[in-house]
Parts: C-alpha cells; sequence; structure tokens
C-alpha cells in the first residue's frame, strides 16, 4: 500500500469511528440493547468510492474491529464475530458501486443503492445476532426474530438515509471528497 492510501484509510476509519461513539451518546437510551443513529456509513462509503472494493471492506472492517476493543458488550464468541467486525466490514460493499462514482454518471443513484445493499447486509447481521444472543428480551407474544429485525432496522435504517443525505450533499457540493 502507497503512504497516502493508508493515510487515508486511518484518518477515514477514525472519522467513521468518532461519528460512531458520537451518535452513541445521545441515543443509547433509545436502543438499551446497542446501536445507534450513526453518520459512520458517510467515511466509510468515501473510502470506499475513493479506494474500492477491497480497501473500503478493510477499512470497515477494521472500524468494526476497533469499535470491538474499544468498548464492546460481548455475550457469546460468534457475537464478537455478528456485531462488529462482519457487520461493518459488509458497509465496505458500497466499493462495489465505486467505478460508478467516479465516472459522474448516476452518482445519486449509485450512492442511494450502495449505501441501502451495504446497509441491509449490516442489517441482516446484526439481526441474526439479535434473535440468536438477545431473542430472550423480546417481548412476550412477540416471536424473537420478528423483535431482532424490528430492533435493529430502526437504527440500521435511520442510519442509512441519513448518511445518504449527507454523502448526496458532499457529492453535489464537494464531489472531489467523494471522488477520486
Amino acid at each position: 500500500m502507497k503512504t497516502k492510501q493508508l493515510v487515508e484509510i486511518s484518518m477515514l476509519v477514525a472519522l467513521a469511528l468518532v461519528l460512531d461513539f458520537a451518535a452513541g451518546l445521545y441515543s443509547s437510551f433509545l436502543w438499551l440493547q446497542g446501536g445507534s443513529i450513526s453518520l459512520s456509513l458517510v467515511p466509510l462509503a468515501i473510502l470506499a468510492y475513493r479506494q474500492g472494493l477491497k480497501i473500503g471492506l478493510l477499512g470497515a472492517t477494521l472500524m468494526g474491529a476497533l469499535q470491538l476493543l474499544l468498548g464492546a458488550f460481548i455475550y457469546h464468541p460468534i457475537q464478537v464475530i455478528l456485531d462488529y467486525p462482519l457487520p461493518y466490514g459488509l458497509l465496505g460493499l458500497t466499493g462495489l458501486w465505486a467505478s460508478t462514482v467516479n465516472k459522474k454518471e448516476k452518482v445519486t443513484v449509485a450512492i442511494i443503492i450502495s449505501t441501502f445493499i451495504a446497509s441491509a447486509a449490516r442489517w441482516a447481521s446484526h439481526t441474526v445476532s439479535g434473535y440468536v444472543f438477545f431473542g430472550q428480551w423480546a417481548p412476550e407474544g412477540m416471536s424473537a426474530m420478528w423483535y431482532s429485525m424490528t430492533y435493529n432496522f430502526g437504527y440500521v435504517f435511520f442510519s442509512w438515509l441519513a448518511s445518504v443525505v449527507v454523502l448526496v450533499l458532499l457529492y453535489r457540493y464537494y464531489p472531489k471528497l467523494v471522488q477520486t
């Protein structure tokens, strides 16, 4: 890797981590069992758009691993993977659309689709973890799977929505920030 690449990875992953922790400060009362509405997808998507899929996956997985090291709630060893490196690493899937974003064709559509697919993959990972490890907290009469799906949908969906707005605005007003 080139020095410029390493610096870009470090800066954007650090920004994603800060944004995620900042979001956790205000929304921990909304999601008592974890999760928050965060803009961490924004720097991770920018990294993936600028550097491609491989670096996007690497940076996003690194962010999840750092989050794990800096304050995770672990109930089972498999949950370590399903709640931290895997779901955040899946946000690097936005890199699949790097060439479209960099060609400057249908960028808004590419941002919406890429972040939606990556966020849906993240949601699926958190949902499986929630079902397996936190299903016992489902309200009486509600299936553990439905509880996990709806609980995780709330913060993942609104994180996606807020991130799309920010990314589209960044592209519109500062396209060189998003593109290579």
